[in-house]
């Protein structure tokens, strides 16, 4: 049976392994040197590929300023990707959602938000990936943060439910234009889009969002019902910047695996297919889980997570706050969460527990487990076992042999 994963995120997004090892082993070597040495030293014996094993003797070996000669040498290419949510406030009520969508107190200014994404790209990230605990078109600053993304080279991946770019009245408020004018001014900017794409039936739409299906404005495009956003990123957009997103839950996996998957598969755009998650609104509740049989159509098509980059990302929380990971916001953050605004990206990355401790997991998905963990501190019980995450095939233990086994390893050598 061929368990190989593809990968259909956007280009950027996809991670190659010498990248990844280059990164992971300048942050290795860094949290070493900041205190952590039994997570980088655990992490190091966990690994079988030959050029950890070859840092793992030269760390022992030191001495310590050729250890940190190698992390300043290094730490322009330590960061992949910057996680960023803009705002917690959105104009949809999704209810398999892990946020509450609200606009949080003190979410980041536009300058705070500068501040952190020069950073970022001083520190090699690629591109910045905006998930949202909201909706970011709907953010003040939204088009503020384009033009910085614009202004640093740095791709910015972006997940919308689409509705401004489907509804004129809801476009007009927000942004002041018409959505044909709104998609003509994106165009000018380094972004991909990952268009909200549950169903084809406005009607479920209208039921899994709790928003009123017109918004979307239906329309036919041979023979298939999109929303009218969606139609206009397709009409106008280079195509390998469009993408769809779709959360498996037991309403639409059918259909996402019959209809949704093939369409984006025939007209070539990138995808995010994820099981949906217990956290949230849907932590300790299975009413939304697809079943057995479901699960297993869907798994072929689900995607690689992010979660295995997380030796060379960094979150970021809408009010600043640095995350473990994605989905885990500051209440479910184990200790006290720490705000970028306490210092450079780099040394908050590397000084702070929570992170450093979780840094080098690469198989729990955390986003589900981190709540069950706290769920189980506060004496409450749970019914639900954490998923695994995807891993990407150039990550995974077929690659770990590669011919490359004898590469450089950076100034260690």
């Amino acid at each position: 049976m061929n368990n190989r994963v593809i990968d259909n995120r956007f280009l950027v997004q996809r991670l190659d392994r010498d990248a990844w090892m280059d990164a992971t082993a300048v942050n290795v070597v860094a949290d070493y040197l900041a205190g952590y040495r039994d997570v980088a030293e655990r992490f190091l014996a966990s690994r079988d590929e030959p050029e950890f094993k070859r840092l793992e003797r030269q760390i022992a070996a030191g001495p310590r300023n050729r250890l940190e000669e190698y992390v300043t040498a290094g730490k322009h290419k330590s960061l992949f990707m910057l996680v960023m949510m803009l705002t917690g406030a959105c104009n949809a009520d999704c209810t398999i959602c892990f946020t509450d969508r609200r606009r949080k107190a003190f979410e980041l200014g536009i300058e705070e938000r500068d501040r952190v994404l020069r950073q970022a790209r001083d520190l090699g990230a690629r591109f910045v990936y905006v998930p949202g605990e909201g909706e970011p078109t709907i953010d003040p600053g939204f088009w503020d943060f384009l033009e910085t993304c614009r202004e640093l080279n740095l791709e910015a991946v972006i997940f919308t439910n689409g509705i401004l770019l489907s509804d004129a009245v809801s476009c007009q408020r927000y942004w002041g234009v018409d959505p044909d004018s709104a998609v003509r001014r994106l165009l000018g900017y380094p972004v991909s889009l990952y268009f909200k794409y549950w169903s084809m039936r406005p009607e479920l739409v209208g039921e899994m969002m709790n928003i009123a299906p017109e918004l979307y404005h239906y329309t036919d495009f041979k023979g298939t019902p999109l929303a009218a956003g969606l139609l206009r990123l397709i009409s106008e957009f280079p195509r390998e910047r469009i993408g769809i997103e779709v959360v498996v839950e037991r309403r639409n996996a059918t259909e996402a695996v019959e209809q949704i998957i093939p369409f984006a598969e025939k007209y070539g755009l990138a995808r995010i297919v994820e099981l949906a998650q217990h956290n949230g609104r849907l932590f300790n509740r299975g009413s939304f889980d697809p079943s057995p049989k479901q699960i297993e159509r869907a798994r072929p098509f689900l995607s690689p997570t992010s979660c295995s980059m997380a030796t060379c990302k960094a979150v970021v929380t809408s009010r600043g706050f640095l995350s473990p990971r994605i989905a885990v916001l500051e209440h479910q953050i184990p200790g006290e969460p720490v705000h970028v605004g306490k210092g450079k990206l780099f040394k908050l990355l590397h000084h702070t527990d929570y992170l450093v401790e979780r840094r080098y997991d690469v198989v729990n998905c955390l986003c589900e487990k981190i709540p069950l963990e706290l769920a189980q501190v506060h004496g409450r019980s749970s019914e639900f076992v954490p998923v695994a995450n995807i891993v990407p095939t150039a990550l995974t233990a077929e690659a770990r042999h590669s011919n490359r086994s004898d590469r450089h390893q950076g100034d260690l050598e």
